[in-house]
C-alpha cells in the first residue's frame, strides 16, 4: 500500500503519521519517552551519499532484487514467532533500513506477522515511508515502545553496528519491550568466518564508510541474552544465502557481483572498474572469500554449498549463489505468552 502522509526527520510527525497509518502499532508506542530522547549524533554508515554515507546504494540493492535474502529471511521469521500467542504477533526489526523484511513477510507464504521497521537512521526511516512502510525512528539500545508489549524482537543484518559497550543494552531494552513468552533473536556473521572476512577484507577497503567492526561470538551473544534474563537460550547456524538470478552464466555473476557492489557500497571498485568491471570483480572476490572448510563444519552445512557457485535452473535461466552461515541465538522471556 502506499502511504499519502508527509514525514520529516522530527519524531513527532513520524509519530503521528505512524498514528494515521498503523493506529495498532502506535497505541505500543510511549510516547513521552520517544519524544523525550535527544537527537542521536552517531555516525550514520546508512545515510545519505551527500552525508558520507551509503544509505542510497543499499536502498537500490533491496530494491532491485527483494528476494535475495529470503531464506535467511524466512529461517528468522520462524525463529522469531515461533512462541507468539494471539492473531498476527507484533515483531520489532531493529535494524529493519528501509523495510526490506516487511514487504518480504507480505508475501502470503510467509509467517503472518506484523513486521515494525525500526532504525537508528534517519535517511533509512525516511527510504522505508518512502517505499509505503511505516516505521520507527529509534536506536536498538534505546527503544520507544512500552514495556512488556510485543511478541518479538529480531536484531539483524548489522548487529555489529552497535557499539560493543552498548551490546548489553540491546538485549536488556529487547527484555523490557517483549510480553512474558516473546522471543528475541540475535543474528550476526560470527567472528572469523568467510562474512566477516568479506567485511574486513573487502568492504573496509573499497567503500567509502569503511567496516571497521567486532562481530559476535556464540559466547558473547548468549552471554548477552543470559545477563538480561532470557531463559531457554540457544544458538544455531542458520543458512542465509545471497542469491541472484540472470539469463546466462555470466549473466547471473554480473548479478551477483552487481548486488553486492550496491548492498555494501563498494564505490571504490566502480571509480576503479567502472559499473560492470566492478560486479565481476566483486563476483571474483566473493568467490575467493566464500569458501567454508570441511574443518568448519556443523549441523546443517551439510546439505547447502559451501562456495559460491552459479547453477543452471533452466534453458535461459541461471542462479548465482553466495552462502552465508550466519550465528542466531534465541531467547524467550519468561512468563505466558500474552495474546494480542
Amino acid at each position: 500500500m502506499t502511504v499519502e502522509v508527509v514525514v520529516t526527520e522530527d519524531r513527532r510527525s513520524q509519530l503521528l503519521a505512524l498514528q494515521e497509518t498503523w493506529p495498532h502499532v502506535y497505541t505500543l508506542i510511549d510516547e513521552e519517552r520517544a519524544l523525550g530522547f535527544d537527537a542521536d549524533e552517531d555516525r550514520d554508515d546508512f545515510g545519505a551519499a551527500r552525508e558520507g554515507g551509503r544509505g542510497e546504494s543499499y536502498v537500490a540493492a533491496q530494491q532491485a532484487r527483494p528476494e535475495a535474502r529470503i531464506t535467511g529471511i524466512r529461517a528468522l521469521m520462524d525463529l522469531v514467532g515461533g512462541s507468539a500467542g494471539g492473531d498476527r504477533p507484533v515483531v520489532l526489526d531493529l535494524l529493519g533500513g528501509d523495510g526490506l523484511l516487511h514487504r518480504v513477510c507480505l508475501r502470503p507464504d510467509m509467517p503472518d506477522m506484523t513486521i515494525v521497521t525500526c532504525d537508528a537512521s534517519s535517511f533509512m526511516v525516511a527510504s522505508a515511508w518512502a517505499a509505503g512502510v511505516p516505521a520507527v525512528r529509534q536506536r536498538a539500545q534505546r527503544q520507544v515502545f512500552r514495556s512488556g508489549s510485543v511478541d518479538g524482537v529480531l536484531l539483524a543484518y548489522g548487529s555489529h553496528h552497535v557499539p560493543e559497550p552498548e551490546r548489553q543494552a540491546v538485549a536488556d531494552e529487547a527484555w523490557r519491550v517483549l510480553r512474558p513468552g516473546g522471543r528475541f533473536v540475535l543474528h550476526d556473521f560470527a567472528e572469523g568466518s568467510p562474512m566477516a572476512t568479506w567485511f574486513q577484507e573487502v568492504v573496509d577497503k573499497e567503500s567509502e564508510t569503511g567496516h571497521s567492526y567486532a562481530h559476535f561470538t556464540a559466547d558473547w551473544m548468549r552471554e548477552c541474552l543470559v545477563r538480561s534474563g532470557f531463559r531457554d537460550v540457544t544458538t544455531t547456524w542458520v543458512f542465509d544465502p545471497i542469491v541472484a538470478t540472470g539469463t546466462s552464466e555470466q549473466g547471473a555473476q554480473a548479478a551477483l557481483g552487481q548486488y553486492l557492489v550496491q548492498m555494501y557500497g563498494l564505490d571504490k571498485l566502480v571509480r576503479a572498474h567502472g559499473e560492470e568491471g566492478a560486479s565481476m570483480v566483486a563476483f571474483e572476490l566473493a568467490c575467493r572469500t566464500f569458501r567454508w572448510e570441511p574443518s568448519t563444519a556443523f549441523d546443517g552445512m551439510q546439505n547447502h554449498v559451501r562456495e559460491c557457485v552459479v547453477e543452471r535452473l533452466g534453458l535461459s535461466k541461471w542462479q548465482g549463489v553466495l552462502p552465508r552461515f550466519a550465528l542466531v541465538a534465541v531467547g524467550e522471556k519468561p512468563g505466558r505468552s500474552g495474546t494480542m
